[in-house]
């Protein structure tokens, strides 16, 4: 990725430079697609994310003030609008809540993980998570959030958390095994 002068771009972009626009898209987009496919349960679903994310970047950069990099900024973005995908998904298909899901009971297999696995691999393999553990995963063990955040975050109770990272841990633990 060629280095990017972040302030100028920014104010290209403010002024409506459709140019300025498409470099900072083009220049962002491939990283936070991986971003993004993280919390999608495919790449299709990803690219949505991404697609509704940028346009939250162009409606709001006015409000970048440089208090952190551009890169940082826009994930969070990606990331507060996967988790308003993750939401409205749920919601949308009556699909139980998380801490419905605290509540199941799940089998764990024991089994040693694979020393190592393909980037691809493993983003395929948190795709095929169910949608509760991949987004606690993703928000505790990528994003670093802590568990109280994501309680706050998501609505549920910290407890919650706690378990569907257990969980989501042993749940990729069994398939690496394979």
């Amino acid at each position: 990725m060629k280095p990017i002068d972040e302030q100028e771009l920014v104010r290209a972009c403010l002024k409506n430079d459709r140019k300025a626009q498409k470099e900072l898209y083009d220049h962002f987009a491939p990283i936070m697609l991986g971003v993004c496919c993280r919390y999608a349960n495919s790449k299709e679903e990803g690219e949505d994310i991404l697609i509704e994310g940028f346009s939250k970047v162009f409606v709001h950069l006015e409000d970048f003030h440089f208090e952190c990099s551009l890169s940082t900024w826009i994930r969070k973005i990606m990331v507060n609008t996967a988790i308003s995908f993750f939401r409205m998904h749920h919601k949308h298909h009556n699909q139980f809540s998380l801490d419905e899901a605290f509540e199941e009971d799940f089998t764990i297999a024991q089994g040693s993980p694979a020393d190592a696995m393909m980037e691809n691999d493993l983003l395929k393999l948190i795709q095929q998570m169910p949608e509760t553990y991949r987004v606690i995963f993703n928000l505790f063990v990528v994003e670093g959030l802590s568990h109280q955040e994501i309680g706050t975050t998501l609505g549920i109770q910290e407890c919650t958390s706690r378990s569907q990272l257990v969980r989501a841990k042993n749940w990729l633990k069994e398939r690496i095994s394979l």
